[in-house]
């Protein structure tokens, strides 16, 4: 045992006086026969003895309060082996490097309460804590764009302690590289030889990366919280959305990707599919050891609130924009809770209205030229499919064309078009898309005099390659002729799925019904410079190059041509799955609303780009707790870097000029989720930890090191809890005199 005051150790010799002082004054009984008192003598015997008992244990009462008071002023206290890293007792200069990621949310194991970044910012508060007086050190956060409470080197405990208590948990991925750069960016502006960094983590494979090396000349001492244990963690991963066109505009499929990073299948685990913050399916799953498993949900998203009600004067909500929701995926929750739930915007596309201009028009509906583009803007006569679709013949009084999102001209003689050329023209400068459709009624000399200012190219000749109706060859050779003889048809070539117009067959195998359709006549382009000039590109081709579709930007609109017929009497393409997202998304790509990609969301951490309008001058950012970030002095400005993606959920924009109120801006409505990586729980390989605390070699050994580390007990706490007790005792005694 030592002592930090042993001067007042002297005074323990005060142990004596109570017992003197209990000498000095005990009296002496005077020997008086009285026979009268024999009766009571064995009373007095037994009360004598009770009397004895308690002044014998009021003596020691009192010599215990004079031992423990010269104690307690000596403030002994004790020395026990440390499991604190050798280096620590030695005079140095170090930075604690506190990994705050989301994989310290967890628990150390199941049943255990608290996360584990509570026993992290415990072993720094004892690393502070054992370092020897005159050392300094400073503070430093693990995670991706953390801070460092601490950013220069302090002796200064108070602020130390006070800086950890303060840290708190985040939903940020790890980041030790950069963070062990900074700590050693802080130890070189000092000149001493013993500069150490003592990094503070739960020891995660995706935290403690391979091939990483300590700073030069700083020694690394890794101090794992979760000592080693094994930690099964289930994971959320990835969700994604897709528009399934055949049950609607509203209906999408929600694919959610789940990980399983433990070493034992899960069987039947529960996963809820939410819209909204409802509950709208739930589902089983079944997960492999160390594995993955896909999980798809089919649901029809229902109109927002404002709508459903329409004519109740019910004001819309402010949380549910039309068109707009938020959807995520939950697992029942386990060790780490946070990456249970994942997030996702889906955006519902406004009704589009389209006419289809039919140059082919048939009594017998299913021979009609425009039947097959009609069952896939509107399969199964459906009305709600989010388009609109009004068929009629070029002879007819066409509505008003300022009106419609689309056209489709399909298999029209140049002669029936010419009355539309100037209207349709016009139509798509100002940012209309038009559609055409080649076929038995096209005169390849008449449509390139008719129409070159909307043709993408001009027609050259009519290939077939396969076998076609005498009806439509003979159409055929009247108007331009056969360039090649009947064969066993064309199909379509490679897919470019980055053109929006494809974006439906870029997952799975959606791609294979469009690639097996058969083409057996369709016509040639010819290449002209101004295609080139005027930005017109191929979005489809076939096997031999040839263009199958072909888009021209005129004006504000765009045109599409497509090689060949969109009924069965040149291609059996009509009859393909792949026809229906095909026509419906170029439909929805004319009218500048195509069914997009699913928007790869921001983690957490990331920077997130604000588009503003001109006249924003504020911009309000609602976080998914409901906190609120409000920016404002931002004229003249087009974009905002919002930096506080700090939680995983929907965050909500509002925008508005000075004086004015903040409008929703539902287009700049983001989702912020976990970094995968962070999921997986399991401990990073001995060699990686080894690698990164290797000792430097040409450090000569120091006074207090390489020897097991020492830790203080203290023992005055509890001797002042002891004097507390004696004096109570004594009190008791004395009450009963």
């Amino acid at each position: 045992m030592h002592l930090l005051s042993p001067w007042f150790a002297g005074l323990l010799v005060l142990g004596a006086l109570p017992v003197l002082i209990h000498l000095h004054g005990r009296r002496r009984a005077k020997v008086r026969k009285l026979p009268t008192l024999l009766l009571l003598l064995a009373s007095h015997r037994r009360v004598a003895q009770r009397t004895r008992l308690r002044h014998l244990l009021l003596l020691l009462l009192r010599v215990l309060v004079m031992v423990a008071l010269p104690l307690l002023l000596a403030k002994p206290y004790i020395e026990t082996t440390s499991d604190l890293p050798a280096q620590i007792s030695a005079p140095q200069s170090a930075v604690l490097v506190l990994d705050d990621s989301l994989s310290l949310r967890g628990q150390k194991e199941a049943g255990r309460a608290g996360p584990l970044l509570a026993e992290a910012k415990r072993q720094a508060t004892r690393l502070v804590s054992a370092l020897p007086p005159g050392a300094q050190a400073a503070l430093v956060l693990g995670s991706r764009g953390g801070a460092a409470p601490v950013p220069e080197l302090t002796a200064d405990r108070a602020r130390l302690f006070s800086a950890i208590s303060a840290v708190q948990p985040s939903f940020r991925g790890t980041d030790l590289p950069t963070a062990l750069k900074r700590a050693a960016q802080i130890l070189h502006t000092v000149g001493t030889a013993q500069r150490r960094v003592y990094l503070i983590t739960d020891a995660t494979v995706h935290a403690i990366e391979a091939g990483m090396q300590p700073p030069p000349d700083i020694e690394v001492a890794v101090i794992d919280v979760s000592e080693g244990t094994p930690r099964a963690n289930r994971a959320v991963v990835d969700v994604r959305a897709d528009a399934a066109l055949s049950l609607g505009p509203r209906a999408v499929r929600v694919t959610a990707e789940v990980a399983n990073h433990g070493d034992m299948p899960v069987k039947e685990l529960p996963i809820t599919l939410l819209v909204d913050g409802r509950a709208v399916a739930k589902g089983l799953l079944d997960l492999p050891a160390r594995g993955h498993a896909v999980k798809r949900f089919v649901h029809i998203l229902q109109p927002p609130p404002d709508a459903a009600a329409e004519g109740t004067g019910a004001p819309p909500p402010p949380t549910s924009p039309p068109g707009l929701h938020h959807v995520s995926v939950r697992l029942d929750p386990d060790l780490l809770p946070e990456d249970d739930e994942r997030h996702l915007r889906v955006e519902v596309q406004r009704t589009l209205r389209v006419l289809v201009l039919d140059g082919d028009p048939r009594t017998l509906r299913r021979d009609d030229e425009a039947f097959y583009l009609e069952m896939a803007l509107r399969p199964g006569e459906r009305e709600d499919t989010g388009i609109q679709v009004t068929t009629q013949p070029l002879d007819e009084a066409t509505p008003a064309l300022g009106d419609l999102d689309a056209i489709f001209l399909v298999n029209a003689k140049a002669e029936e078009v010419q009355r539309l050329l100037a209207p349709l023209k016009a139509y798509v400068q100002k940012g209309g898309g038009l559609f055409i459709a080649l076929g038995d009624n096209v005169d390849v000399d008449a449509y390139n005099g008719a129409l070159g200012d909307l043709l993408p190219q001009p027609l050259a000749v009519v290939k077939t390659t396969g076998p076609v109706a005498r009806s439509s060859r003979e159409a055929a050779s009247e108007s331009s002729g056969e360039s090649a003889p009947s064969g066993p048809g064309e199909h379509l070539g490679r897919i470019d799925r980055r053109h929006p117009i494809l974006v439906p067959f870029g997952v799975g195998r959606a791609s294979e019904s469009l690639l097996s359709a058969r083409f057996d006549r369709y016509f040639l382009l010819k290449p002209t410079p101004r295609s080139a000039a005027e930005g017109a590109t191929v979005v489809l081709s076939f096997e031999s190059g040839a263009p199958a579709l072909v888009e021209r930007t005129l004006g504000r609109g765009k045109v599409l041509l497509f090689t060949s017929t969109l009924d069965r009497d040149w291609n059996s393409l009509p009859i393909q799955p792949a026809f229906l997202p095909l026509l419906q998304q170029a439909v929805r790509y004319l009218s500048r609303e195509p069914l997009r990609e699913t928007e790869q969301p921001t983690l957490i951490g990331q920077p997130r780009d604000i588009r503003l309008q001109s006249g924003d001058t504020r911009v309000e950012v609602t976080l998914p707790s409901g906190q609120k970030r409000l920016f404002d002095r931002l004229s003249g400005r087009q974009v905002l870097s919002f930096l506080h993606t700090v939680e995983p959920g929907l965050y909500r924009v509002a925008a508005g000029g000075d004086g004015g109120l903040l409008r929703p801006r539902p287009s700049e409505y983001f989702v912020a989720n976990i970094d995968p990586l962070e999921t997986d729980l399991q401990a990073a390989p001995q060699q990686r930890v080894q690698q990164l605390t290797r000792p430097l070699a040409q450090r000569t050994p120091t006074v207090g090191q390489g020897s097991a580390p020492r830790r203080r007990v203290e023992l005055w706490h509890s001797l002042g809890a002891l004097l507390l007790v004696f004096l109570v005792g004594e009190a008791l005694l004395l009450r009963q005199r």
